[in-house]
């Protein structure tokens, strides 16, 4: 019989506040509520919504399927990348890393559409004012339009050469962009054609910001550009230089973003790409023309000319115009900057990092300068999560806690619930572990201190700050909790003892507490850096990992040597020993994972495990069966009996620094350099190595399968890429799994479809034959498809319904797959639902979409046929789509005058306008003019 394991899915992922998209800031709904508002960020492949004032989780965007689940990919979910929000219609635009574009409904917390048009990351979006198209930028290189009504993207700009760094729109008429590749674009969105480009910045174009007539773009360097924007003007003219300004920052302004107050006073943020966010205010005309002419009436008393003057003022319009406003300086690393309030008396802005933390500041101002030199701090967003990489994690004996170490932190969280209930300040901690009680956890730090924290009272009970001379890499607990071995880099092996002292309470002479107290009992010399030490499950052996690739194990009670295991080609990075003490695993920097015996210490098989150093390895209680670990950002999951891996659990974005297995095996913990810790569950579902297998061989020929279609082979991908350099706009088309299997849903519909058609032809074409001559058995009406008898469907209606169910942005990618043949039984679809009132009446616009993409696609071949059934069928369906087209003309221009007629008589009806008499007067008398009559000389 086949054996089948059970299959682990990924139940949560936590730790995880922001991550590397731009955050969205959504206000209040209620004023009277005290809360302040709410900010969602980007977390990984999910969006987290989060309650600025109470730091509270309010929701998780998630979409798709759990990794780990049957019928998910074994590659990573893509991580979103940028943000966007229209808050008239309550629609949010989240870009990822794969170039997906989903449009989520943040009412419902679902995905309404679902777009593919970019190849690589998207890295900027923006509505239009309406809300009913969307522009998208990505670091392809190209801006695709998509119409959100419709769901289908309209066309792609091609002109720029690199990532796309900034979109601006206005109205359906023109839009602006910039990008990498230091230029500054405007587009004429009619003509889909680029009217102007400038260069923008000597280097890289990293932002813009629009606002009104005023342009502003930021590069590499401490300098912005200032343009004016001027679309009535003739091209080549339409954007124009205005002048520079030097940031206080040396470094690159990432984001530029312009808020207005109710009194009209415009603010300007740049985020730059350090610590740092500069805001300035943007000064009114009338102010700027004070100043002019201040500055007009000293240079003239100086003796200044005209031109001098003139000059000067062109020079120094810039300064004029940008007044330094505050600086907000993070102490971590910001990585999106959003606007939240911008009243007459303060400004307030939401802060991103990328130490996982968000900011809420506030700058009072009042006469245009701000109250404080500094502004203040309100909220900030830290408890759930780590500010740097989480290097250990251990899960305590009732399966209840969790225990994160970082440096600077260690925090203990709820497993069930996901919530941080303990937070303590410590070293660089690079282990931890939890004494059998769940109520004390040990650290071990680079330092080579030693901490123990109490659970309970949440506090440091015992620090020994020269436990080791240096890193502490490692450390295990004997099952009865009473000894500590710890192993680090000055070469020695240290074991300690527990014990409770009684301490003499600070103050008093004679009132004692009992206290922990650790007690170094005797140290084992070796001759290399200890990085891993592990105590069998009955403490009777100890396995002592070597910086020379080397594993040796020792007799626990006696510290004898026993086994010297050697084989792996660089250092082992983790040890473990299964429950019954007769295998011990080894995971190594050289990728590869070795199962010995530990009796003998034969080696038993050796895995090439990974891509990149395996972390961590660990047995399931109970079992032969591992987890691992790598640097790869993979989890894998492995049979140390057959030495097969049975599952691969692809979710972490990047490194995978720990693992820990609960007693009872049912769940297992990851952590990553991505500040994520993912719990992943065993399930029912169960899980079968030769359909894993399988499943992965479908994966890599589908993608082998997707690019050849996209790109094409050999000249035909050449030709392909000089085609496409030579259009500026051209269609949206990606091709998709998705896509590929709606084009073979619709072959299969039409093969059925067609099959049933011919047969009822064949059989009216005989029976009618028969009926003439009357001799011989009367034909047999065929009988019906079982698919089709079973729905109560005809022929032509079921290859109509399976029409409607692929979703608009895909319909164009489905049809293009058709092979020709198929499309000619498409056009004999199409003659055939024209005689079907029911069908054209309801789907007349699906029905002409499909029809002037097909024949678009393959005008070509339908021109070369000699075929004069096809030419009558074709010039069949014109006439009649012509018929119906114009009769649903007739119909909508009928109906759109009754509306008018009854909005007419409404009004005659409901509508009464008051007029004032006196009022009425007077604005004849203004209106009117006073006639004058010319004297004659």
């Amino acid at each position: 019989m086949v054996k089948s394991y059970q299959r682990f899915e990924q139940d949560s992922v936590f730790g995880v506040i922001t991550t590397n998209a731009n955050c969205v800031w959504l206000p209040s709904s209620d004023s009277r509520k005290s809360n302040v508002g709410q900010v969602l960020t980007g977390a990984l492949e999910n969006i987290n919504l989060w309650d600025i004032k109470t730091g509270e989780l309010l929701s998780v965007l998630s979409d798709g399927l759990p990794p780990g689940s049957i019928d998910v990919k074994s590659s990573k979910p893509a991580e979103v990348t940028y943000l966007e929000y229209h808050d008239e219609t309550n629609l949010l635009a989240a870009g990822y890393a794969d170039g997906v574009i989903k449009i989520w409904d943040l009412m419902s917390k679902t995905v309404l559409l679902s777009f593919s048009g970019h190849k690589s990351g998207v890295t900027i979006l923006k509505f239009d004012s309406t809300g009913t198209r969307l522009m998208s930028g990505s670091r392809d290189s190209d801006i695709i339009i998509w119409d959100l009504v419709s769901e289908v993207g309209v066309f792609k700009l091609r002109s720029h050469k690199d990532a796309i760094t900034g979109i601006w729109c206005e109205g359906e008429d023109w839009l602006v962009s910039t990008a990498k590749d230091g230029l500054i674009k405007l587009w004429d969105l009619k003509t889909q054609q680029c009217v102007e480009t400038h260069i923008a910045q000597t280097g890289e174009c990293w932002a813009l910001g629009v606002h009104g007539d005023l342009v502003v773009t930021t590069g590499t360097d401490s300098q912005i550009k200032i343009w004016n924007l001027d679309t009535s003007k003739e091209n080549g003219s339409k954007i124009v230089e205005k002048g520079t300004y030097e940031k206080q920052s040396k470094q690159r302004g990432l984001s530029v973003n312009f808020k207005t107050t109710a009194d009209e006073t415009t603010f300007l943020y740049i985020q730059n790409s350090d610590k740092t966010v500069e805001i300035f205010r943007i000064r009114k005309q009338d102010e700027i023309s004070r100043a002019l002419k201040k500055r007009e009436k000293r240079m003239k008393e100086k003796g200044s000319t005209d031109e001098q003057i003139q000059q000067y003022f062109i020079d120094t319009y810039v300064s004029l115009m940008l007044q330094p406003f505050q600086i907000i300086k993070s102490t971590y690393k910001i990585k999106a900057v959003s606007w939240t309030v911008a009243a007459n008396s303060k400004i307030e802005l939401v802060v991103t990092t990328s130490s996982n933390t968000i900011e809420y500041y506030s700058i009072p101002y009042e006469k245009r300068l701000p109250k404080n030199p500094s502004p203040s701090k309100l909220y900030t967003i830290e408890q759930k999560g780590h500010r740097t990489d989480i290097r250990s994690i251990d899960i305590s004996d009732d399966n209840k806690l969790l225990a994160s170490a970082s440096n600077g932190l260690l925090k203990i969280w709820n497993l069930k619930t996901k919530s941080c209930i303990r937070t303590f300040d410590c070293g660089y901690a690079l282990t931890c572990k939890f004494l059998p009680s769940g109520t004390l956890c040990v650290i071990g730090t680079r330092e080579g201190q030693i901490q123990l924290f109490d659970l309970v009272t949440s506090t440091l009970i015992e620090s020994i700050d020269v436990a080791h001379n240096a890193a502490i890499w490692s450390l295990d607990i004997t099952q009865d909790g009473k000894r500590l071995v710890t192993g680090s880099a000055d070469k020695s092996i240290k074991f300690w003892n527990f014990s409770i002292e009684q301490d003499l309470v600070p103050g008093t002479t004679d009132k004692f507490v009992p206290v922990m107290k650790l007690i170094h009992d005797t140290t084992l010399e070796l001759n290399d850096d200890i990085l891993s030490v592990k105590i069998s499950p009955e403490d009777k052996y100890l396995a002592v990992s070597l910086l020379d690739n080397t594993v040796k194990v020792f007799f626990l009670d006696s510290m004898k040597f026993f086994l010297s295991l050697y084989g792996h080609k660089l250092p082992v990075l983790s040890i473990d020993i299964s429950f019954d003490s007769k295998l011990i695993i080894t995971s190594s920097a050289d990728k590869n994972i070795k199962i010995w015996g530990l009796d003998f210490g034969d080696c038993h098989k050796s895995l090439f495990a990974h891509q990149d150093s395996i972390m961590n390895v660990c047995f399931l209680p109970e079992s032969h069966n591992f987890f691992s670990s790598s640097k790869d950002g993979l989890v894998k999951y492995w049979d140390g009996d057959k030495f097969e891996c049975v599952q691969k659990l692809a979710a972490h974005q990047s490194e995978v620094w720990a693992l820990a297995i609960t007693s009872d095996g049912s769940t297992v913990v990851s952590s990553s350099h991505d500040h994520s810790m993912r719990v992943w569950k065993e399930t029912d579902d169960q899980v079968f190595l030769e359909e894993e297998r399988e499943k992965e061989l479908e994966e890599q020929y589908e993608d082998t399968l997707l690019t050849s279609l996209e790109e094409g082979s050999g000249d035909s991908a050449f030709k392909a890429d000089i085609e496409d350099g030579m259009d500026e706009s051209t269609s949206v088309r990606n091709q998709t799994m998705e896509s590929l299997k709606s084009g073979e849903r619709l072959m299969e519909a039409l093969e059925l479809g067609f099959s049933e058609i011919e047969a009822l032809e064949k059989y009216n074409k005989d029976y009618k034959q028969w009926e003439k001559k009357k001799a011989g058995e009367p034909p047999v009406k065929p009988q019906g498809n079982a698919i089709l008898l079973a729905i109560n469907r005809r022929p032509d209606q079921y290859i109509m319904d399976t029409l409607i169910k692929i979703k608009p942005s895909q319909l164009e990618d489905a049809l293009l797959v058709l092979p020709f043949s198929y499309v000619l039984q498409f056009l004999k679809f199409i003659d055939i639902v024209m005689d079907d009132p029911e069908i054209l009446k309801n789907r007349l616009a699906l029905i002409c979409k499909n029809l002037f993409i097909i024949v678009k696609a393959n005008h070509k071949e339908l021109i070369s046929q000699r075929n004069d059934v096809l030419k009558k069928q074709i010039t069949s369906v014109k006439n009649k789509l012509r018929t119906s087209l114009q009769a649903n003309v007739d119909d909508l221009g009928f109906n759109i005058q009754g509306l008018k007629f009854i909005k007419q008589q409404w009004n005659l009806k409901h509508n009464y306008e008051f007029i004032d008499e006196e009022d009425q007067k007077k604005q004849e008398e203004k209106n009117s003019k006073k006639r004058i009559f010319g004297t004659l000389a």
